[in-house]
């Protein structure tokens, strides 16, 4: 049973939930007016959507790490007080530069508040059944801050908020980030665990590696160099991560990634799977854009809100997932990323039809697939909290926001090198034939459906796998720290 105090606490972490997956989204609708108001180039244009997400998943487990040490209440305020004062640097900034800055610093506070917010819900909410419930909601918050950074940031820049054009996108981070603050003293504070110290090496091997590869996937699809340059340092930075961390568990020490975790029944299938699911999404959501506002020639705003539909549908999947598991005779999982499979290659023969109907048949195709990842997300996220313990649960999400991460950068840059070697030229490029585009899209289109293809097989593997919801049970860990982070 979840008392009203901690409920409201647990409101708290899932608004900042919420803060992050608009901030995901919300610049990429403001982008022409920044380089408007702030004379920018459009390659620093794109440094402000990336220097967020770069940031973000160089420090993520880091930041989860630190959760595990020092309290994840703790940590997820440091967060949240540095995400709204960066939030408000970002909505002053006066250049181009500043602005990209602030969004790097806003990644990294992000990278601190992110993490721990799965890790409280699983310290907070110890009962299986409650704890599906509260990521029940998390899934709806997920699909609502979709709705709000994809729409809503385009009615904020329509609106001009006394004049201030794109920068209440930003600044609407300020207020509800205070509020949060205020409700997160209402949860329990837990007494800190200090018994190892933070591996800071592996820490600065993952700060260099992680950018690396996310320049890489980012920046050099436009540009080779960046992705060699990318990949390469990427590649070695790793190779010596993992023998590092190898040496530091042999000599007794904490790793940033420990074993225990990561060869958790599941663990490493369940982080493929999460890989999979979000390189799928963000890879649509690329394509449907470009097709949207290039082919079809729909107006920015109208194609915003051609968005909305799949914010609704998707909390309404997570919002039922719980009721439906129980009826459904496959995994949700399964039958989630089967939905979206099949909804692609549908879409893939949808462009085929005449270009005036369709919008309406695209907008329902985007309805379905947020229906089918709503039924994914809860159940995916509760099952990789299932295996491990409480006391390692900062590790586990941190470990899971950085994949997603990856995926979501990784499906871009598929999705967009496929959309862009098929045209034949940049999107929003004059003169493109309109069959060019719609043939575009429909390989982007089949490379994504066999890509949710191969989510439903690896969720559906996943499933077969032991599940050892009493871990903290089956991997003891000390008295004090078994009373921290049932507190944090």
């Amino acid at each position: 049973m979840i008392g009203k105090r901690e409920w409201l606490g647990l409101i708290a972490v899932l608004a900042a939930t919420f803060m992050t997956q608009v901030d995901g989204f919300v610049v990429n609708v403001a982008s022409p007016s920044i380089q408007d108001d702030l004379d920018a180039g459009f390659d620093q244009i794109q440094l402000v959507g990336a220097a967020y997400v770069i940031a973000f998943g160089a420090l993520m487990v880091t930041g989860a790490r630190l959760g595990d040490r020092v309290g994840h209440r703790s940590v997820f305020l440091w967060g949240v007080a540095g995400f709204t004062i960066t939030s408000l640097l970002c909505g002053l900034a006066p250049s181009a530069e500043l602005l990209v800055t602030a969004r790097f610093l806003q990644g990294a506070t992000a990278a601190f508040m992110a993490p721990q917010v799965l890790a409280i819900i699983r310290a907070t909410v110890l009962d299986a059944e409650a704890r599906a419930k509260v990521l029940g909601v998390y899934g709806v918050v997920i699909g609502l801050g979709v709705i709000t950074g994809i729409a809503g940031g385009g009615v904020l820049v329509d609106l001009d908020v006394a004049g201030l054009g794109w920068r209440p996108v930003l600044l609407v981070n300020v207020p509800v980030g205070l509020v949060v603050l205020v409700l997160t003293a209402l949860l329990p504070k837990g007494e800190a665990v200090r018994s190892r110290r933070l591996d800071l090496v592996g820490a600065l091997l993952t700060t260099v590696g992680l950018p690396a590869l996310l320049v890489a996937l980012i920046l050099g699809p436009g540009d080779r160099w960046w992705l060699w340059l990318g990949l390469g340092l990427a590649l070695a930075v790793f190779a010596i991560l993992a023998a590092q961390q190898r040496e530091l568990h042999k000599g007794g020490g904490d790793p940033l990634f420990p074993p225990r975790v990561v060869t958790a029944p599941g663990m490493r299938l369940s982080l493929l799977t999460v890989l999979s699911f979000f390189a799928t999404s963000a890879g649509l959501y690329l394509v449907y854009t470009y097709y949207l506002q290039t082919g079809l020639r729909i107006d920015p705003a109208t194609a915003g809100l051609m968005f909305v539909p799949l914010g609704f549908t998707f909390a309404l999947g997570s919002a039922v997932c719980r009721r439906l598991g129980h009826r459904v005779m496959m995994p949700l999982p399964v039958a989630g990323t089967a939905l979206v499979a099949t909804v692609l290659y549908a879409g893939a023969l949808v462009v085929q039809l005449p270009e005036g109907v369709q919008p309406p048949l695209l907008v329902a195709m985007i309805s379905i697939v947020g229906f089918g990842q709503g039924l994914v997300v809860a159940p995916l996220v509760a099952g990789i909290l299932s295996r491990v313990a409480p006391a390692e649960a900062g590790a586990a999400s941190g470990m899971a926001t950085t994949v997603t991460q990856v995926g979501l950068a990784l499906g871009v840059a598929a999705a967009g090198v496929c959309y862009r070697t098929v045209l034949g030229a940049t999107p929003g490029d004059a003169g493109v034939p309109f069959a060019d585009h719609a043939r575009a899209f429909t390989f982007a289109a089949l490379l994504l459906a066999a890509l949710a293809t191969t989510t439903s097989l690896l969720s559906a593997r996943l499933h077969r796998q032991p599940v050892q919801e009493l871990a903290d049970a089956a991997a003891p860990v000390p008295q004090k720290e078994a009373v921290s982070t049932a507190t944090n």
